[in-house]
């Protein structure tokens, strides 16, 4: 659950978007290729501990506080301790519970590879007017 500094934060990092075109996607859309883990090929199910590897079934926790435009993947979760809903939804701020695989991809700039969301599918999703305040 994001707290409502975590929001702020976000949504002054990401500055204003008044001026920028809006284009809509699907939260699967815009977390397909998104790098997880907390360095190259590393990943940990948030739940036992386990290491992730590449083609490993996971699911990710992620969340887009109503002000800001990008996504945060805050949560790995393995296929066994994957949860089936979004326990304590925030008002706020979109979440959504996604199912898929790790793959990688190359960043080119750091001349390195990440860990990162593929064949995503929904699982659960929490609209930003549902929930409580953070």
């Amino acid at each position: 659950m994001p707290s409502d500094d975590a929001c702020r934060r976000q949504s002054t990092m990401n500055g204003a978007l008044d001026n920028e075109t809006m284009v809509t996607a699907t939260p699967e859309a815009v977390l397909t290729g998104h790098p997880v883990g907390p360095r190259a090929n590393g990943a940990v199910c948030i739940g036992c501990g386990e290491a992730l590897h590449e083609v490993d079934i996971v699911s990710a926790y992620a969340y887009r506080c109503a002000d800001a435009a990008d996504w945060v993947v805050s949560r790995l979760y393995c296929l066994e301790c994957a949860p089936a809903r979004i326990r304590s939804p925030t008002l706020g701020a979109t979440e959504v519970l996604v199912g898929g695989r790790l793959g990688s991809i190359t960043l080119p700039t750091a001349r390195t590879h990440r860990l990162c969301l593929v064949e995503l599918k929904m699982r659960t999703f929490s609209p930003p007017t549902e929930g409580c305040a953070p």
